[in-house]
C-alpha cells in the first residue's frame, strides 16, 4: 500500500509498505481523507518528544472498512477514527477515560502507523460510524472538533457566557464555532495572523483582535466568563487571569513549552478556576452531532487539499515557513 513514512525529522518518504496483519479485535480501514494536525507538524519537525521513527503519521481520518476481525463492524461501513490507543484491561478504559492511561498514545506517533496511507489498521474501539449527512472530508474533521468540544466543556459553560479565545489556528477557528453552537453569548478571538483573523470574522466571531503590536489589556480586563488559551505561555495564562471576571474559568489546551508561573493569590481573590485540556475521552457524540447537523463551517478553514503524492513537499514547505496554511486535507 502507498504511504508517507517519516523516517527521521523532516524526512518524509512516499513509499509502498506491506499491508499490516489483522489481529482479533482489529479492523482494516481504507483511508479516504486525513487532516493534518498541529501535532503532526511537530512530529515531522522532530519537536514532539513522543514520536518514534520510522512512523506513518496521521490521526484525523475517515474511510471505509475493508476487512474486520472484530464483532459489530462490517466491510463497506463508512467510519471515522477516534485515534487514541489504550490497553483494554485498564479501569480507565472501562470508564471511557482512554486519555488518562499510562498506556495512552495517539495513532501515528509511537507504536502504530497512522493514516497518511491508503490503509490503516485500528482497534475496534477506535471506530465511530459516519452519519448519512457526513462526507469523508467533514468526518475527518470530527477529531479536531472533539478537541474543541472538550476544551469548551471543561470551562463549565453557562448559557450566554462571554468567551475569549487566544489563538485562531485550525483548533481556535473550530473552537469559536463550537462555543457559539454550545451557547456562548459573545465570542472574541486574538491572533497575530491577519489572514486567520479575517477568517474568524467570516465565521461569525463578535471581535477578532490583532495582537501583533499590542494586546488591549485594559479593555479586556474583567470582561469574560471563560478564557480558552490555545497558546499556553506564561504571558497568555496571566492575561487570561486578568481577562476573567470573578468566578471565571480558564482552560489551557495549547501545549506549554515550559513551566507557567501562575499567580495563585490573584486567582484565589477572583475565585478563578484553571483547567487543562489534553486530548479527550472516548465520547465523540457531541462532536459528531455538531458536524452531522451542519452547525460548524469546517470546510471553510481548509486552505489546502492535496494527494498523498503531493503532501510531503507541501508539509515540508509549511514547516520551513515557505508557505502558509490553516488546515491541510489529504486525499488518499
Amino acid at each position: 500500500m502507498k504511504a508517507i513514512l517519516l523516517t527521521a525529522p523532516k524526512q518524509l518518504l512516499l513509499t509502498d509498505l506491506p499491508r499490516p496483519e489483522l489481529a482479533g479485535g482489529q479492523v482494516r480501514v481504507r483511508v479516504r481523507k486525513v487532516g493534518v494536525c498541529g501535532s503532526d507538524y511537530s512530529s515531522i519537525a522532530g519537536k514532539l518528544p513522543f514520536t518514534r521513527f520510522p512512523i506513518v503519521v496521521g490521526h484525523e481520518a475517515s474511510g471505509e472498512i475493508l476487512e474486520s476481525a472484530a464483532q459489530g463492524w462490517q466491510p463497506g461501513e463508512r467510519v471515522l477514527l477516534h485515534p487514541i490507543l489504550c490497553r483494554r484491561d485498564e479501569d480507565v478504559f472501562a470508564r471511557g477515560e482512554v486519555h488518562h492511561s499510562d498506556s495512552t498514545e495517539v495513532l501515528g506517533v509511537v507504536s502504530r502507523n497512522g493514516a497518511y496511507a491508503e490503509e490503516v489498521v485500528v482497534e475496534d474501539y477506535m471506530l465511530r460510524r459516519m452519519t448519512d449527512a457526513m462526507d469523508f472530508e467533514t468526518a475527518a474533521m470530527v477529531e479536531p472538533v472533539a478537541v474543541s468540544v472538550r476544551a469548551f466543556q471543561l470551562g463549565k459553560p453557562r448559557g450566554g457566557d462571554r468567551v475569549l479565545v487566544f489563538g485562531a489556528g485550525n483548533i481556535g477557528l473550530i473552537l469559536v464555532q463550537v462555543a457559539r453552537a454550545l451557547g456562548a453569548g459573545q465570542v472574541v478571538v486574538t491572533d497575530i495572523s491577519p489572514e486567520r483573523l479575517a477568517l474568524a470574522r467570516a465565521l461569525g466571531v463578535d471581535e477578532a483582535i490583532d495582537v501583533r503590536e499590542d494586546y488591549p489589556a485594559a479593555r479586556l480586563e474583567k470582561q469574560f466568563d471563560m478564557v480558552i488559551d490555545g497558546v499556553g505561555t506564561n504571558d497568555t495564562v496571566n492575561k487570561a487571569l486578568a481577562a476573567c471576571v470573578r468566578g471565571g474559568r480558564i482552560v489551557v489546551y495549547g501545549v506549554p513549552a515550559g513551566d507557567i508561573n501562575y499567580p495563585l493569590k490573584v486567582a484565589f481573590s477572583k475565585d478563578v478556576t484553571l483547567a487543562t485540556s489534553r486530548l479527550y475521552n472516548s465520547n465523540f457524540d457531541v462532536a459528531i452531532r455538531l458536524v452531522a447537523e451542519g452547525r460548524l463551517r469546517l470546510t471553510g478553514i481548509i486552505t489546502h487539499r492535496v494527494t498523498l503524492d503531493q503532501a510531503p513537499a507541501l508539509l515540508l514547505n509549511l514547516i520551513d515557513g515557505k508557505e502558509k496554511a490553516i488546515k491541510v486535507m489529504i486525499s488518499t
